[in-house]
C-alpha cells in the first residue's frame, strides 16, 4: 500500500488486517462499501459537518447508516433488490426499531439504488424533496423510498415464474 495514499484523507483504501478487514478507509473513517463512501462525499458536499454526520448511529441493539443534524434518518441498501428482498418491508422493520425508542416523528429515508456519484444523490434527493441540512422531507415522520424503478421493475419481472 503507498504510505502518502493511506495518508491523504481524500484517498480511498482498502483495509487488509484487522477487525474492518476488506471495509474501506476515507476521510479517517471506515466504510463497509463503496456506496457507503459516496453517501459520505454527498452529505459533505452539502455541507454537514463529519462530526455531525452520525454514521452507523446506534438504535437499541441495531444501527442506522446516517442520521445527518440527527434531523433525518437515512438507510442506503443498493442490493435488496437484487436479493429479492423488498425495500418497503426493510424500511417497515426500521421503523419498528426508531419508533419505540423516541424517534417516531423523525423522518427515514431508504435507499435501494446503485448511485453513480454525489450529483446523482444530489438531483434524486431534491426530485423526492429531501434535504438532510434542514431535515426537510415532504411529510414529516414517513419513511421515503428512493428506488430505481425500472431496476425494480426488471428484478420483478426475472423473479416472475415462467408459465407454458
Amino acid at each position: 500500500m503507498d504510505t502518502n495514499a493511506a495518508n491523504d484523507p481524500e484517498t480511498i483504501t482498502r483495509i487488509k488486517k484487522g477487525p474492518c478487514k476488506d471495509g474501506l478507509m476515507y476521510d479517517n473513517r471506515v466504510f463497509f462499501s463503496h456506496q457507503e463512501v459516496i453517501c459520505y462525499k454527498y452529505l459533505r458536499g452539502i455541507s454537514i459537518p463529519a462530526k455531525r454526520m452520525h454514521m452507523e448511529y446506534r438504535v437499541g441493539t441495531k444501527h442506522i447508516d446516517f442520521f445527518p443534524l440527527r434531523r433525518v434518518f437515512w438507510e442506503h441498501h443498493p442490493i435488496l433488490l437484487k436479493f429479492g428482498k423488498d425495500p418497503v418491508r426493510y424500511g417497515e422493520q426500521r421503523r419498528a426499531i426508531l419508533d419505540p425508542k423516541g424517534y417516531s416523528r423523525i423522518p427515514l429515508v431508504v435507499s435501494c439504488i446503485m448511485f453513480k456519484n454525489q450529483k446523482d444523490i444530489m438531483q434524486r434527493m431534491s426530485g423526492m424533496g429531501v434535504d438532510f441540512r434542514i431535515g426537510k422531507v415532504p411529510e414529516p415522520g414517513i419513511t421515503y423510498y428512493i428506488l430505481n424503478l425500472r431496476e425494480e421493475m426488471r428484478i420483478e419481472l426475472l423473479m416472475e415464474p415462467v408459465l407454458f
